[in-house]
């Protein structure tokens, strides 16, 4: 398995076409989600996937907006699920967020379903279930992962 991260500038024509099938592929076909994809934060988003015998296998991106550092668009393929990818895409996430937006607090909509990987990772949920892109989020927050006593110089 070969892990990439890398800024929208960076994707080659090829990279982006297999990013964005995947992305169709899991939330338009198989979740029915009507929600714009690709939107307005690709451009300024790192993107983060996993690749199996040229096959992208699991995907997430990462940006800061508002102040604020995020992620989203996190997925695994069907035939890879169940095997502790997700964890691992959450681990590669959230070492970019940490070199790339350490100081930042970590804001995201997390599906209901899956909270309790991001609580895994350190979230907290906040506020109250709403919907968004056809399904049931609630907000999480993560503490900045760099402190000043790991920050680095």
């Amino acid at each position: 398995m070969e892990w990439f991260d890398q800024p929208f500038g960076e994707l080659t024509r090829d990279d982006l076409f297999k990013i964005l099938k995947v992305r169709a592929a899991v939330f338009n076909d198989e979740q029915k989600s009507f929600w714009p994809d690709p939107d307005d934060n690709d451009p300024r988003a790192r993107h983060v996937w996993a690749v199996v015998n040229n096959q992208l296998v699991a995907y997430a991106r990462y940006f800061e907006i508002d102040g604020k550092a995020t992620l989203g668009r996190v997925l695994v393929v069907p035939q890879f699920r169940h095997q502790q990818l997700a964890k691992k895409l959450m681990d590669h996430v959230l070492a970019g967020i940490k070199q790339h937006y350490g100081h930042l607090p970590i804001v995201i909509h997390a599906q209901l379903y899956v909270k309790a990987l991001y609580e895994q990772h350190g979230f907290q949920a906040v506020g109250k279930v709403f919907l968004e892109a056809q399904r049931q989020h609630i907000k999480m927050v993560h503490q900045p992962l760099l402190t000043s006593d790991n920050a680095e110089k």
